[in-house]
């Protein structure tokens, strides 16, 4: 069982591409997002510190942390950013490899995908056995982002700026996959990579 790790900007198409895979491998999907989303609630690892950290203004009337309020502080303002990542790296580095041994054990699995756009900065390439990169234009991922999370031009190029330029993902990839093009081209470009797996 290989582990692969997916790396790229907001916008970029893992999903798609980390889907694609799924259709011609046995997979388990690990998604680095979704336990650190998991992690703010209530109750969880996370929420606790990241009041202490950053106040109760970022809480709904439920007491509920609203993601939206703390990314308007964090990729603002850099220090706070680093804040946030200390307290929620370890965490989530410590989850992915507890889903990782579980996948393990269960032997039912060709492949684990960890879908991370943190993946270095959270050191779970140290994880993988192959990290793939997935490339597309700006042009085409500023509406997506737009179209998905309701973000303004200004708000994505914020966010931009927060993550890796592709040249620092192209770096630790085995391999790169490119969907700026059709979803046909991606299809095919996945085959070819999972020949080489």
């Amino acid at each position: 069982m290989k582990v692969i790790g997916i790396v790229g900007g907001i916008g970029v198409g893992k999903t798609t591409v980390v889907s694609l895979i799924k259709h011609y491998k046995k997979t388990f999907i690990i998604s680095a997002d979704e336990i650190g989303h998991d992690l703010l609630l209530k109750g969880h690892a996370a929420y606790q510190p990241i009041i202490s950290a950053f106040g109760s203004c970022i809480l709904s009337k439920g007491g509920n942390i609203i993601r939206q309020k703390l990314g308007e502080i964090v990729f603002s303002d850099p220090k706070k950013l680093q804040l946030l990542n200390c307290i929620t790296h370890p965490l989530i580095y410590n989850e992915v490899k507890r889903q990782i041994e579980s996948a393990r054990q269960d032997g039912n699995f060709e492949l684990v995908i960890i879908d991370a756009a943190l993946l270095i900065e959270i050191g779970l390439e140290r994880l993988t056995d192959k990290v793939i990169a997935v490339y597309a234009d700006d042009a085409i991922r500023i509406p997506r982002i737009m179209k998905r999370q309701g973000l303004t031009k200004q708000q994505i190029l914020e966010r931009f700026k927060a993550q890796k330029k592709w040249e620092e993902f192209t770096q630790i990839a085995d391999e790169i996959i490119d969907n700026s093009l059709s979803l046909e081209e991606t299809r095919g470009q996945i085959k070819k990579l999972l020949v080489h797996l």
